[in-house]
């Protein structure tokens, strides 16, 4: 039964019908206008294969939109019924036209054949092959110039390149003499398997007939894949050379030879279009156009396209179905050949999935298809297997495809409008980041936060003081009242004092004359390296001379320049290092007092070895003054040394005879009372 209503369409007159469903001129009640309605037969509708087939042909038709391939213009749901709307384009598919009996030209199977192929580069460049491109899904509208009103129509088992396949059991998926021989083997395909069947609908054109035909589906299965394709010049002798040429490029057997893509192929086309001339004798316009013939051409195997693209293939496991016409004639418009396969099972059929249910053939209709861009959606497989509580209501969805654009309009400003919102939101956070950042920056630093600065550095083993220089400084000029000024004070103190000892080590230039404080402290440090008592000597009176030891050393930034004759700074310094220097002058003092004492003792023995032995005392008499004479000449320069000194020199006066040595019994006590 025929449907009278769906959603807004009131349906006219059938306009095709196939394995599937069928197509009706339908009038649009809100607008009038004429319209194609595609529906799924009524008793297909509880098959969730075909449901699912029929739905992708919707979300495939959504993401196309090109003059050569009809408009979808909306979609819906009448109960369980699934239909969608599209152009209505009055013409005639060449599947009608060739059944008339009409014969294209060269010229106007090139023109048509370049339409098809922009139409096939937009589905490809979307990663849709349509997978059934025969004469019945190609529409000529009437009232206009061959090529010019091409459609594209029927997507139903189009397909994303590595998407699930679909599959039905004991159909063929497309047509047998439309079928590329990878599809046909159940291999994986990619967008040439559209070129080929491409060129079995040119040879179609030329020659009223396609190559390949046989009384079984099994059959023109075979010779798809093994059959190497006649020259469409030995049935047409007029065709030029050049596109008889091209067409034997698109069938051949391995993907690899053919044109690699439809741009590819529409440069062919246009080429040969503009290059070959019209008649025998005619000058090409354009010099002399050579295709090359690569079906000769071997094709090494890293050259093969892959592809990840499953078809399955099955051979009708039911009742034969011969071929209307054994001589070559097409079966009727939307209608797969079928056929009982031959020879052993499983001969001419790949992965048959023997747990789906046998689903009629694939529909095919004049109707034409087309969409607008829209993301395609499929449900996960844990949804897609889960079970659907029945609805006895009848429900009502329609879509239409000005609903998705202004959907997608108001999608599009909700995005844009919140891009915007986040946009400013950011402005703003930056904002306040920077101002709020630079207000900390350029507030006046407390007391507090400047002395935990100072401390921070002061409190670090490894820290280094001039690191707090700019905050002592701004404590101080802003503090001075604050109870730890004078610590901090001595922090700046302690830094110019370093500044100032870092310039008194450097040496001196010689264009640079010296302040009589610096020269008389240079002076006086010079002799740290003799002797630390001597330079704590002399920085004793360096101090004598420059009588502002008491006085408070001034802090806070001085010029540049202005150390080297800051005398208050030069006395602190020296104080400073009379302070590092006198433990190591104490210690040179008690060392130097060890070694005059060991030398006077050695002396001593010298001497009395001497008195021992009267004959041999020359020699330890000799040594003995040696001795005494470098304790002089080394130490005399030294203060601290000089009592030693004295002792060393009033030996040094003594005879050097030696002195007699007594017998024990004259220098024991008591021996004067006898």
């Amino acid at each position: 039964m025929e449907p009278a209503q769906l959603g807004p369409y009131s349906i006219g007159p059938r306009l095709g019908r196939g394995g599937m469903g069928a197509v009706y001129e339908a009038v649009d009640s809100a607008t009038g206008a004429t319209v194609a309605v595609k529906v799924l037969a009524a008793h297909l509708a509880d098959d969730p294969g075909l449901k699912a087939r029929f739905r992708d042909e919707i979300d495939t038709l959504k993401g196309l939109r090109h003059p050569g391939i009809v408009q979808l213009l909306a979609f819906g749901e009448e109960g369980d019924q699934p239909y969608f709307a599209m152009e209505l384009v009055r013409g005639k598919t060449i599947e009608q036209q060739l059944r008339g009996g009409r014969r294209f030209t060269w010229q106007e199977t090139v023109a048509t054949a370049l339409a098809v192929t922009k139409a096939l580069k937009v589905a490809h460049d979307h990663g849709v092959v349509h997978r059934d491109l025969k004469p019945s899904n190609i529409l000529l509208a009437d009232g206009v110039p061959i090529g010019e009103g091409v459609k594209l129509a029927d997507f139903g088992i189009a397909k994303l390149f590595g998407g699930a396949a679909h599959t039905a059991h004991g159909n063929i998926v497309g047509t047998a003499e439309y079928m590329a021989p990878e599809q046909a083997a159940g291999q994986g395909i990619d967008h040439r398997a559209d070129l080929y069947a491409l060129g079995l609908v040119m040879y179609a054109m030329l020659a009223g007939r396609p190559p390949f035909r046989g009384g079984q589906v099994t059959e023109v299965i075979d010779k798809q894949r093994h059959t190497p394709a006649p020259r469409v010049a030995a049935a047409v002798p007029s065709v030029p050379p050049e596109l008889d040429t091209l067409i034997d490029r698109l069938l051949q057997k391995d993907p690899a030879a053919r044109p690699g893509s439809a741009l590819a192929l529409a440069r062919l086309l246009t080429a040969i279009g503009t290059l070959v001339p019209a008649a025998e004798g005619d000058e090409p316009p354009g010099g002399k156009l050579v295709i090359a013939d690569l079906a000769a051409a071997p094709v090494r195997p890293e050259q093969r396209g892959r592809s990840d693209d499953f078809t399955t293939v099955c051979g009708a496991a039911a009742t034969p179905a011969a071929s209307p016409d054994q001589a070559g004639t097409p079966p009727p418009d939307g209608e797969a050949t079928a056929a009982p396969q031959a020879g052993p099972p499983g001969a001419g059929r790949t992965r048959q999935d023997s747990s789906l249910r046998p689903a009629a053939r694939p529909v095919s209709n004049d109707a034409p298809t087309a969409g607008i861009d829209r993301d395609r959606t499929d449900l996960p497989p844990a949804e897609a297997a889960a079970t659907t509580r029945v609805d006895t209501a009848v429900r009502r969805r329609h879509t239409s495809m000005a609903d998705l654009e202004k959907a997608d309009r108001e999608r599009e400003s909700r995005v844009q409008a919140r891009k915007t919102w986040l946009q400013a939101a950011m402005a703003i956070a930056i904002a306040v980041t920077v101002f709020g950042g630079g207000w900390l920056l350029l507030r006046p630093p407390t007391a507090d936060a400047l002395y935990a600065r100072i401390k921070a550095v002061t409190n670090d083993d490894d820290g280094d003081l001039r690191d707090a220089d700019t905050s002592i400084r701004r404590f101080l000029r802003d503090f001075p009242e604050d109870p730890r000024a004078g610590e901090v004070a001595g922090f700046e103190q302690t830094i110019a004092l370093d500044r100032l000892q870092r310039r008194a080590r450097r040496k001196v230039r010689a264009d640079r004359p010296l302040s009589p404080v610096e020269r008389d402290y240079r002076a006086a440090m010079a002799r740290e390296q003799e002797s630390p008592s001597d330079c704590v000597d002399a920085l004793t009176a360096f101090l004598t001379l420059y009588p502002t030891a008491a006085a408070a050393v001034p802090v806070g930034p001085r010029p540049e320049g202005a150390l080297e004759d800051d005398q208050t700074l030069w006395v602190a310094l020296a104080h400073r290092q009379i302070t590092r220097l006198t433990p190591l002058a104490l210690d040179e003092q008690r060392e130097d007092a060890r070694r005059i004492e060991a030398i006077l003792t050695e002396a001593e023995a010298l001497r009395a070895a001497a008195a021992a032995a009267p004959a041999a005392a020359e020699e330890p008499l000799a040594k003995r003054r040696r001795l005494l004479e470098s304790v002089v000449e080394t130490y005399a320069s030294r203060p601290h040394a000089k009592l030693l000194i004295e002792r060393v020199a009033a030996l040094l006066d003594e005879p050097d005879a030696p002195v007699p040595v007594l017998p024990a019994a004259e220098t024991s006590p008591g021996a004067d009372s006898r």
